[in-house]
C-alpha cells in the first residue's frame, strides 16, 4: 500500500501508477483513498488533469520512501547472510541415491567420484537396481529413472537424453556379416536384455526408420538381466548388443566393438533425478543436485 501511495506520487498519475504497479488505477486510487480516510487528512490535491501532494503528503511520501529502502536493506542483507552462512557450512551427512544399473555404473558414478572429491564430508550410498524404487518408503534422498514418468508429486529434473546404440566384435561382423538396415537383424543372434519389468518385451527393439519409430522382433540364443554380462558377450563375438552408448563407448574406442546400423538408433530415453520439494532444501542434496547438473552439460 505505502509501495502504491509513492508509486503513484511519482508518476503523479494512477494510470502511470498502475502499469509500473502492474494494477488497475482504479485498485491505485482506492488504496490512496483508504490512507487518507486512516489518516484523516489529505495526502493529495486532484483536479482532473494533475496531482500534487499536500504539505502532509510530502513528509509522508519521504518517510515512506526511507522506510522502503530499509525494507530493501534488510532483505539484501538477510540474503547475503544466507549465502554466507551455506559457504561457511560445508554440506555433510549421508546422500542415499537410486539409479538404474547401467546409468548408475557408467554414468554416475563418475561424477559421484568426483563430488566425494569436492565435499568429502557428505556419505554416498548409492544403490543400483533395474526395478521401480519408492523414493519415500525406501527412505532415498533423490532417484534417477530411464524413461516416461507417471505423476509421483516429487520434484523433477530432466537430464541429458540417454542414447542406446548398437554394437558388435569385428570378429562376429566378419564371420556373419554387417547388417545394413534393422530388418537384416532376423539374419543374426542378438544379445537379448531380460527386463525386470514384465510388461516389456524381451524380443522387441526399437529402431528410427524414414524419421519414425518402428518396432521389430529379434531372436539370438543369449539372455541375460545384467547389462555388463551382453557388454562382454558382444566383446567375445557372440553377437549384437543393443546397450547406453555411455557403456560402450570404451570398447569401441579400444577397437574391441564396432558401432553399426548408426543411421537407425532408437530415440533417446528421456532421463529424470526425482526429489521431494522438502529435501531440496537440504544443503547436501541441493549441491548435488547442482553437480549433476553442471557434469551433465
Amino acid at each position: 500500500m505505502h509501495g502504491c501511495f509513492c508509486a503513484n506520487s511519482k508518476k503523479r498519475s494512477f494510470a502511470a501508477a498502475s502499469v509500473s504497479l502492474n494494477t488497475s488505477p482504479q485498485m491505485v486510487a482506492k488504496y490512496i483513498a483508504f490512507l487518507e480516510n486512516y489518516f484523516g487528512i489529505k495526502l493529495l490535491n486532484r483536479t482532473t488533469r494533475s496531482q500534487i501532494l499536500t504539505e502532509f503528503g510530502k513528509q509522508y511520501y519521504e518517510r515512506c520512501l526511507f522506510i522502503l529502502s530499509e525494507i530493501k536493506a534488510s532483505k539484501m542483507l538477510a540474503q547475503q547472510l544466507i549465502e554466507a552462512q551455506q559457504l561457511i557450512d560445508e554440506p555433510k551427512g549421508k546422500l542415499r541415491i537410486s539409479a538404474p544399473i547401467s546409468y548408475g555404473n557408467f554414468n554416475l558414478i563418475p561424477i559421484i567420484s568426483q563430488f566425494i572429491k569436492r565435499y568429502p564430508k557428505i556419505d554416498v550410498d548409492l544403490q543400483l537396481s533395474d526395478s521401480y524404487v519408492d523414493l519415500i518408503k525406501e527412505d532415498f534422498d533423490i532417484v534417477f529413472r530411464i524413461g516416461e514418468l507417471v505423476d509421483s508429486g516429487l520434484i523433477v529434473r530432466q537430464l541429458k537424453p540417454y542414447q542406446l546404440i548398437f554394437a558388435a566384435a569385428s570378429s562376429y561382423l566378419a564371420q556373419y556379416g554387417n547388417p545394413t538396415v534393422p530388418e537384416e537383424l532376423n539374419q543374426h543372434q542378438c544379445l537379448i536384455y531380460q527386463y525386470v519389468n514384465r510388461n516389456k518385451k524381451d524380443d522387441i527393439w526399437s529402431f528410427t526408420i524414414s524419421g519414425k519409430l518402428v518396432e521389430l522382433p529379434i531372436s539370438g540364443s543369449f539372455k541375460s538381466n545384467n547389462t555388463l554380462a551382453l557388454a562382454t558377450a558382444a566383446i567375445e563375438g557372440v553377437g549384437i548388443t543393443m546397450l547406453p552408448e555411455a557403456m560402450l563407448n570404451k570398447a569401441i574406442k579400444q577397437n574391441k566393438l564396432l558401432p553399426i546400423l548408426q543411421d537407425y538408433l532408437p530415440p533417446a530415453r528421456k532421463l529424470y533425478m526425482l526429489y521431494t520439494a522438502d529435501l531440496y532444501r537440504l544443503p547436501k542434496l541441493k549441491m548435488f543436485i547442482e553437480f549433476v547438473i553442471d557434469s551433465e552439460f
